[in-house]
């Protein structure tokens, strides 16, 4: 997984020299996506046609972030120091002076302002511009081939040179001559946090002597010794070449000295603030509060995407094992509901065996309770209806003479009690209807 995309181009009159590189999850690797030529390499061909056919060889990606460097001698450099203050301050009071700052008009050039913070706490600005005329055609390039939003810096060589320093841990102050087109030279000097000088020469035949008095200048303007002072490449009157870094920390990119393309891609591999002139206003790299707390809220938000997946598996777990239950349930219910059904079958069987052991009690008692009615009872007298509960016996009956219907029973022994019910109901036959109770002699009466 792709994270960053740099691209560092180094322009001169005649070469091109290119370095691209991507950073996965891992590490920083050379790479050059979405391009068939090799990650890194020079091109010899006249600028700025050149440059055209590269940018025609790479697909545009809005990933990629492009930073092209030129010689120092297209550009102006001007120096301006300034107390100690807030970097938008420092910009402020730099921008209200660029009239005066700069010896072309404001409409003519393209202009942008790199700040550093000095050991001591003062800032140093260097105001860096150019011609329009010289910087149009190549953003017209840019803008041809698609590539122009992924321009993010156009800046003097020498910026570039101090982010690799600075990322190699050199020891600084540090002034460095650098070679120029054309048998120039240029003399810088360095901080850990940039570039705060840059002087250049045209090659000429007063070379040494130029050389010498810029060295004699910044080592009494920047308090550098002698042995401060180094060049990379052939500069006439410098003084010693400078030392190979004691730990390489860019194993993977090509040597500076042979590919100036890893120049410009030290600029956003440093973190440093990036130079682009292109007409639009200078600006500062700005720490955004969001970009502290972006991880932070990342990593806040897996643990609670993981959580909630978490959850939610256990969730459809329990919902999973409801939902066996209540199949079971189901299933149980099922097999439950006859054993209910014969439960309640039961319980009514053992409800008739209790009435059918009850009358198999009484019936002897009930039987001779019958005979008995039937010896005492007058000719033509007959019952239509009996009803036995408890110790109760009650009677419906027909009879000539009801009166002695109820004489004759009263005269038995079985009999506790007998009484008429009701009023008697004469027939115009001369036949009486009539309702009797009577109450057995020792029968229990829960029986």
């Amino acid at each position: 997984m792709i994270t960053k995309e740099f691209l560092g181009i180094y322009l001169e009159k005649d070469t091109l020299q290119y370095c691209g590189a991507v950073k996965s999850i891992s590490a920083w690797v050379l790479s050059l996506p979405g391009a068939a030529i090799a990650p890194s390499g020079v091109l010899q061909g006249a600028c700025p046609e050149t440059l055209r056919k590269f940018l025609l060889e790479l697909s545009p990606r809005k990933s990629r972030r492009i930073f092209l460097a030129l010689p120092r001698n297209r550009f102006f450099v001007r120096d301006v120091p300034l107390p100690p203050m807030p970097m938008e301050d420092a910009l402020s009071s730099v921008q209200s002076a660029l009239p005066m700052t700069c010896h072309l008009p404001l409409e003519d050039i393209f202009y942008d302002v790199f700040l550093c913070r000095i050991p001591d706490g003062s800032v140093n600005a260097l105001v860096i511009y150019a011609p329009r005329k010289e910087i149009q055609p190549l953003l017209d390039i840019f803008r041809e081939t698609g590539h122009e939003k992924s321009l993010n810096g156009l800046a003097p060589v020498s910026l570039g040179f101090g982010a690799w320093l600075s990322l190699h841990q050199y020891a600084m102050p540090m002034g460095v001559m650098l070679p120029v087109e054309n048998a120039g030279g240029e003399m810088a000097v360095y901080q850990h946090t940039g570039c705060v000088f840059s002087t250049a020469w045209q090659g000429g035949k007063n070379n040494s002597d130029e050389a010498a008095a810029r060295v004699n200048l910044v080592q009494t303007r920047f308090t550098l010794s002698q042995e401060d002072i180094v060049c990379l490449g052939p500069v006439e009157g410098a003084a010693m070449m400078l030392s190979d870094p004691v730990k390489n920390a860019l194993t993977w990119l090509p040597s500076i000295r042979q590919n100036l393309g890893v120049a410009a891609l030290c600029v956003p591999l440093s973190g440093q603030q990036p130079i682009l002139l292109n007409g639009r206003p200078p600006r500062l790299m700005m720490f955004h509060l969001w970009k502290l707390f972006l991880p932070v809220l990342a990593g806040v938000a897996a643990m609670l995407t993981v959580s909630t997946i978490s959850m939610q598996h256990r969730i459809q777990h329990e919902k999973d094992v409801v939902s066996v239950l209540k199949k079971e349930t189901t299933q149980l219910r099922q097999q439950v509901q006859p054993l209910e059904k014969s439960r309640d079958t039961l319980k009514k069987t053992e409800s008739l065996f209790a009435d059918i052991d009850d009358f198999v009690k009484l019936r002897p008692r009930l039987f001779t309770c019958f005979n008995e009615i039937a010896r005492l009872i007058p000719k033509d007298t007959w019952f239509s209806r009996c009803v036995f509960q408890g110790t109760e016996l009650s009677l419906q009956g027909q009879s000539r003479d009801t009166l002695k219907v109820i004489e004759a029973l009263r005269t038995s022994g079985l009999f506790e009690q007998v009484k008429l019910v009701g009023s008697v109901n004469r027939l115009p036959s001369g036949i009486e209807q009539f309702n009797l109770s009577i109450r057995l002699k020792n029968v229990d009466a829960t029986s």
